[in-house]
C-alpha cells in the first residue's frame, strides 16, 4: 500500500467502527463491547492497514480517529454500564503526547476514563522501553485500563515481573488458543497457565474466539472472567449493537458442561 492509499484508508475508518459485545462470564452480562475497524478496500485486512499506517506515519491519525468516532458513538449511545475497549498500536506509546489527546478526547465526549480500556499486543511485555511504561502509566493515573491482547502464545516467555511492572488490568487469551481448547490439551493448559498467572497478579482474563458452547463452557469453568466471540455475538454498527446489547440474553446456561 502507498502512502497515499494508507491516507485514504485511515479516513475511510470514521465510517467503518464496528462493536463486539465482550460478556461477564459469570453473571452472563454485557461487561465492555471491543471496537473493531473495518476497511472499506475488498479483501483488505485491518493488520495489514495498521502495519501499513506505521510504516508511513499515519498510525496517529488512525488511532485518533477511531477513538474519536467510538468515544463519540459510545457517548450518545452506548448503554450505562458498558464500558469500551480500543485497540492502541504499540507505535502509539512512542507519542510523548499521547496521555494530553486522550484526554482531550475524552472531555470532548464527556466519557469516563474508567469505562476505556486500551488493548496493546502482547509484545510489549518483552521490551524494555521505558517511555512506553512511563505513557501508559500516564494513561492509567487518569483511569484508562490496559489489557493485554493476543496472550497465550508465548507462555514460556511471559513471566510475573515482566507484566508486574505494566499498568495492566486484563490478559486477553488470543483467539487460536481459545478455539479448539476443548479438545487441544496444550492450548486448555495455556488457558490455565494465563489464568492462574492473572490470579497471582489480581488481573482479570478475556477468552476471545469463543464460537462454540463447549469452549464457552470451558473456558468458564477454568476461571476466566470474560468471553468474547460469535458464540456471544458478532461485531455490530453502533445502531444495531445497542438494542443487541438491550435484549441480550446469555446462552451460556444452555451450553453443556465440560
Amino acid at each position: 500500500m502507498r502512502t497515499s492509499d494508507s491516507t485514504l484508508a485511515v479516513e475511510a475508518l470514521g465510517d467503518m467502527v464496528n462493536y463486539q459485545p465482550v460478556i461477564d462470564l459469570a453473571s452472563g452480562k454485557v461487561a465492555k463491547v471491543d471496537v473493531l475497524s473495518r476497511p472499506d478496500a475488498p479483501g483488505q485486512r485491518i493488520a495489514d492497514m495498521v502495519k501499513n499506517a506505521e510504516v508511513s506515519g499515519d498510525i496517529k491519525r488512525m488511532a485518533e480517529r477511531v477513538l474519536d468516532t467510538a468515544l463519540g458513538e459510545w457517548s450518545k449511545s452506548g448503554p450505562a454500564g458498558v464500558a469500551l475497549s480500543v485497540n492502541l498500536s504499540l507505535r502509539n506509546l512512542d507519542e510523548n503526547d499521547l496521555a494530553k489527546r486522550v484526554s482531550k478526547a475524552l472531555k470532548k465526549h464527556r466519557f469516563d476514563p474508567k469505562a476505556l480500556w486500551f488493548e496493546i499486543d502482547a509484545e510489549a511485555q518483552h521490551i524494555n522501553n521505558g517511555a512506553w511504561v512511563e505513557h501508559m502509566r500516564e494513561l492509567a493515573s487518569i483511569g484508562v485500563r490496559f489489557s493485554i491482547d493476543s496472550f497465550g502464545t508465548d507462555l514460556s516467555q511471559a513471566t510475573v515481573y515482566d507484566l508486574n511492572r505494566l499498568p495492566v488490568a486484563e490478559l486477553k487469551i488470543d483467539g487460536p488458543v481459545v478455539a479448539d481448547c476443548d479438545g487441544n490439551m496444550e492450548h486448555r493448559g495455556h488457558i490455565t497457565a494465563a489464568v492462574q498467572m492473572a490470579r497471582q497478579l489480581k488481573l482479570a482474563t478475556a477468552a476471545k474466539g469463543i464460537e462454540r458452547a463447549e469452549i464457552a463452557a470451558l473456558v468458564t469453568r477454568l476461571g476466566c472472567t470474560y468471553g468474547q466471540g460469535y458464540f456471544f455475538a458478532r461485531p455490530l454498527p453502533i445502531a444495531t449493537v445497542v438494542p443487541a446489547i438491550d435484549s441480550f440474553k446469555s446462552p451460556l446456561s444452555n451450553a453443556p458442561a465440560q
